[in-house]
């Protein structure tokens, strides 16, 4: 699965508007403004065969501002901040940058902008509670976006498992360990400055 679709994921979990999900959720965006922690992630194809494992760390502030980074299988990072998102290789030696918009379809300009149209996007419903989580799933309206549907598992106020599905019918199921909140994170977290001798690619 391509990683602007987990930039997608996390820009829903730290961006859609509260009023949508539900009480507990809401609580998690009116309390929770930053967030640092562990990440696995296990990539399965259409038959439900592992095709890859990763893990590493995760930031994240709100409004709009996320860090990605992969120790294992390779070294990648991603960083979102405002409009903007760095995808780096350094195994490539090659940085790629997308607006939003580009990267992302036009979903994410309007949650950025806040204007409450999301379920215009979106079909949002809770599904039933298992593995200890509750859950809602998000389903694009139209095409374009490429996944099918973005599930949230969450207990109480906090977000633990991120699953999508692309239109490939590859899932990505992303699952966080060892969260802290509302700590202080300083802005060069979410600043990225190519490496000298890297080739920087604009889309």
């Amino acid at each position: 699965m391509g990683r602007r679709l987990l930039a997608v994921a996390l820009w829903l979990a730290v961006l859609v508007p509260s009023q949508v999900l539900g009480a507990d959720l809401a609580r998690f965006f009116a309390t929770v403004h930053t967030l640092h922690g562990r990440f696995t992630q296990t990539v399965r194809d259409h038959r439900g065969r592992v095709v890859s494992r990763g893990h590493g760390q995760i930031w994240l502030k709100r409004p709009g501002r996320f860090r990605w980074d992969y120790t294992t299988p390779y070294r990648e990072q991603i960083v979102g901040r405002g409009r903007s998102v760095w995808l780096y290789d350094p195994g490539l030696a090659q940085a790629t940058h997308y607006s939003a918009s580009a990267a992302l379809g036009r979903t994410p300009a309007l949650l950025l902008a806040g204007d409450g149209h999301l379920k215009g996007l979106f079909s949002v419903r809770t599904l039933a509670s298992h593995g200890g989580l509750q859950w809602i799933r998000l389903e694009p309206r139209g095409r374009g976006q490429g996944f099918r549907w973005i599930r949230i598992g969450y207990r109480g106020a906090h977000i633990h498992r991120i699953i999508v599905e692309d239109a490939m019918d590859q899932t990505t199921d992303i699952r966080l360990h060892g969260l802290r909140w509302n700590m202080r994170l300083p802005a060069s977290t979410f600043r990225f400055r190519p490496p000298p001798h890297t080739a920087i690619v604009y889309q």
